[in-house]
């Protein structure tokens, strides 16, 4: 092989790729057909933007948790339970949904959520819409979303402040156990 012939490209440019391998194609971009003029390299410009987000939120934190106070409650005592015992606010959706029906609130209902969220991706694969806020094209999409956001936040909020003694339901102002909250 001469010198001349080694600067030819080993390999044609295929207009249907879409990513690069860095060793074997001439140049560094991993997009096909996009110059250096085009791309904005991770180093230094993304890791420095992505340290300095870091260095933020742990300041925030750090001063959230200086300036107010995340008590504890007391220790627990096996010979007076609370009533009702309440999960943390995270799962109280799904206690209440236990409260309804063991089977449905325990089984189908976590059942059914964790497989739609690993179903979602092999059944929606447009490409319109992605990446901005409130696109038309995602419409059905960011309603379904929205509605199972609110009927989580319900139920959570229904777990947390309307249960009371036995686990009956109480309005927030009318529960015994927790006084007047307004």
């Amino acid at each position: 092989m001469r010198m001349g012939d080694r600067e030819q490209e080993i390999f044609p440019k295929d207009p249907n790729k879409t990513y690069g391998l860095m060793e074997l194609v001439k140049g560094t971009s991993t997009r096909v057909d996009k110059g250096p003029d085009n791309m904005v390299s991770s180093w230094p410009h993304l890791l420095i933007r992505e340290a300095y987000l870091l260095a933020i939120t742990v300041i925030v934190v750090l001063v959230v948790a200086i300036l107010w106070n995340a008590p504890l409650e007391a220790m627990a005592n096996p010979a007076h339970p609370t009533n009702p015992a309440k999960a943390p606010w995270y799962f109280a959706w799904l206690q209440e949904l236990v409260s309804y029906n063991a089977f449905w609130g325990g089984i189908a209902a976590p059942g059914l959520f964790v497989a739609g969220l690993i179903v979602v991706p092999y059944l929606d694969r447009r490409r319109r819409g992605v990446g901005r806020w409130f696109a038309r094209e995602r419409l059905a999409a960011n309603l379904i979303f929205t509605f199972v956001v609110l009927v989580i936040v319900t139920i959570t909020l229904i777990g947390m402040y309307c249960r009371g003694p036995n686990w009956n339901f109480y309005l927030p102002w009318q529960n015994p156990n927790r006084g007047n909250i307004f």
